[in-house]
């Protein structure tokens, strides 16, 4: 994996659910309400279209697309099985670097485009992690939840949970319809709002002009969302001052600004986590890392009121999210609405049927009555 580390289906599927962590750790820490930050720079602020989605049907009544459960179902069973040439070849390598040459860290690396080098490098890195056991290719299900439908046509946003073993995580992926069948252009580990396109535009950046403080920034990226994965955020926050001293670009920078928020929320900072998740706001508004972030952080502050509103919103987007749901029915709980936090409580338990909080939660609840 080292040498494809820039590549976001080899993080361990599940990994970096370290805002899973903080919802789940956080609970009885109480501090008063806090207030916006005032110090987001007005530069980083830029205009961005929230996603329209199709209301999400529910756990019982996912959207009928078994060729795109197929689709995505074949790139875990090529994984599982150390098939690097099926699984790359599943990657549209072309309009994934059309992606990458978008980003902030492309454009300030003043490479010039090479759309023929280019793809082959992307289609490389891809087999490479792969070949190397990745294990973020090697999910053993894949539950479609929802999906929209993208200017072009023959594009989609495919929202879907993987599973490997008894551990499981929110993506969404960008798919595009070729003569050969469904590619993917993009894929985004939702808690996290880690996308590919932006991860990977780090392997070319290296060949740019950019100044070694950015490239220890981006390494150091890597290493806190790999500590916090383990839930150790005192190593993370350490592991973070590299970026801290980079002059980030904007893409880079809403990623440090989650995994700051999820640090100072693992240490029991809420106040911060949200100065955080403004931040990340300003720049990349409608991410749902934000939402679930800034419901961990109302959680851990007892604001239950904003707590509910920020987690019904993740959920509606997503669909029942197990740690989503517990700080959700937490919330309205606490919030005089029992009816409606059990619901919650049932929603999370049909994500995962495991979670013994969840089925103690809704007990209490139903002894309440």
């Amino acid at each position: 994996m080292k040498r494809a580390w820039w590549l976001l289906p080899a993080v361990p599927v599940a990994g970096l659910v370290v805002l899973e962590v903080a919802g789940d750790w956080l609970f009885g820490v109480r501090e008063a309400r806090p207030t916006p930050p005032g110090d987001i720079p007005p530069a980083e602020a830029r205009a961005h279209v929230r996603e329209s989605f199709g209301s999400w049907s529910g756990p019982d009544h996912h959207p009928a697309r078994p060729d795109l459960t197929g689709f995505l179902g074949a790139i875990g069973t090529a994984g599982r099985a150390g098939r690097a040439s099926d699984a790359a070849g599943s990657f549209d390598c072309d309009r994934l670097y059309a992606e990458i040459t978008r980003s902030d860290l492309f454009t300030r690396s003043g490479l010039p485009l090479d759309p023929s080098g280019g793809p082959r490098l992307l289609r490389t890195g891809l087999w490479d992690a792969v070949h190397e056991g990745g294990p973020g290719l090697d999910w053993d299900r894949v539950e479609i939840r929802k999906v929209a439908q993208l200017p072009g046509g023959d594009e989609l946003l495919v929202y879907a949970k993987h599973s490997a073993g008894h551990r499981s995580a929110p993506y969404r992926w960008w798919l595009i319809r070729s003569p050969a069948g469904w590619k993917v252009y993009d894929v985004e580990d939702v808690r996290i709002g880690l996308r590919l396109s932006r991860q990977a535009a780090g392997l070319f950046a290296r060949g740019g002009a950019n100044p070694p403080e950015l490239l220890a920034g981006l390494k150091a990226l890597r290493a806190a969302s790999d500590l916090l994965d383990g839930g150790k955020a005192d190593a993370a926050d350490a592991a973070l001052v590299p970026a801290r001293v980079a002059m980030l670009p904007r893409d880079q920078f809403v990623l440090r600004c989650v995994l700051e928020g999820a640090v100072a929320a693992m240490r029991g900072r809420p106040t911060e986590a949200l100065e955080w998740a403004a931040r990340a706001d300003a720049i990349t508004p409608a991410l749902p890392a934000v939402d679930y972030l800034r419901a961990s952080a109302y959680a851990a502050a007892g604001n239950w009121a904003d707590a509910a509103e920020h987690a019904r919103r993740y959920v509606d987007q997503l669909g029942p999210d197990a740690a989503a749901c517990r700080i959700l029915g937490r919330a309205l709980r606490e919030t005089g609405r029992p009816a409606e936090a059990a619901a919650a409580f049932e929603q999370g338990l049909r994500d995962d049927p495991t979670r013994e909080d969840l089925r103690a939660a809704l007990a209490e609840l139903r002894r309440m009555r």
